[in-house]
């Protein structure tokens, strides 16, 4: 396989000189190429994120291009720490559920089952050409889209007892990020969507997208958006009106490296333990329960 590695062209992602080797990926390959991998040795990584409105500062597709710059970023720690594995990027998705922003320009939403159906064929044609290992690397939080991933890796589970994980989501959904992150000077859970931790993370990864008007933003919060309110309602209805909840204005580039590399860590830990047959990280309970109640989206 090293031969085809070489052959790979380089990637360059903002700000991760650490990680210098090159990323095989899966659309530049042939049927041959692919049959050729080692079926146990080889993790393949699905970066999938909607296209949704992230404020007035941040790209649409903030979500979509973080989910790509963290997994490749993860590969190449990967391939430097475990290099008797093979890592492969699949082309990236923009796709998932963010009805609650399509009165904004720029959100694409779909349903749970289109989700659940587009992350199922690509787990089952590596299913059925013998590979084992598939993580999904969404940086979307919203639990009507974690039903359709979560749905779909339950079923590769069940079908073809596939080694499949979401590794994002157990942190997200959980205390560990306000646990392990830098002190700052404020209550870090009023930063819901585009505001200080995002602003921060893309001010780190892509400065040339970050909009200058961020530092004038005021803090923006909302308990309805936290509540079952925002099932039947949109940010903007619930009085989000320009599409952020949270403080921007305190978003640093230190922070958002941190945050970066903490992502990174979340999806090369699950690889670590894909590889060492350890358990995977998983939604915490409450979240799943939650999850399970919108059996109608």
């Amino acid at each position: 396989m090293e031969k085809k590695t070489d052959k790979q062209k380089n990637v360059n992602i903002d700000h991760n000189d650490d990680y210098t080797e090159s990323v095989i990926r899966f659309d530049q390959l042939s049927w041959k190429q692919i049959a050729g991998l080692d079926a146990s040795k080889t993790i393949f990584f699905l970066p999938i994120s909607p296209l949704e409105e992230h404020g007035p500062h941040l790209p649409v597709g903030t979500d979509f291009i973080t989910a790509q710059d963290t997994s490749i970023a993860a590969i190449k720690k990967l391939q430097k720490n475990y290099p008797s594995y093979t890592y492969v990027l699949l082309p990236a998705i923009p796709l998932g559920f963010a009805d609650f922003n399509t009165d904004f320009p720029g959100t694409v939403s779909v349903s749970s089952r289109v989700v659940k159906q587009v992350v199922y064929q690509y787990g089952k044609m590596l299913a059925n050409s013998g590979f084992q290992h598939f993580m999904i690397c969404t940086y979307h939080m919203a639990l009507v889209h974690l039903k359709g991933i979560y749905a779909a890796m339950n079923k590769l589970r069940r079908k073809y007892d596939m080694n499949v994980c979401e590794p994002w989501s157990p942190r997200f959904h959980s205390d560990t990020i306000a646990e392990q992150e830098p002190v700052v000077d404020f209550d870090t859970h009023t930063e819901v969507h585009a505001g200080f931790r995002e602003t921060s993370l893309m001010t780190y990864s892509h400065p040339a997208l970050v909009d200058d008007s961020f530092k004038k933003l005021p803090l923006v919060y909302t308990e309805k958006v936290m509540s079952p309110a925002i099932i039947f309602n949109s940010f903007k209805k619930l009085g989000v009106t320009d599409g952020y909840i949270g403080t921007p204005a305190k978003a640093n580039a230190s922070y958002g490296k941190w945050f970066f590399h903490f992502t990174v860590h979340a999806y090369s830990d699950a690889a670590e333990k894909m590889i060492k047959n350890e358990p995977l990280p998983d939604l915490p309970k409450k979240i799943k329960r939650r999850m399970n109640l919108l059996f109608w989206l």
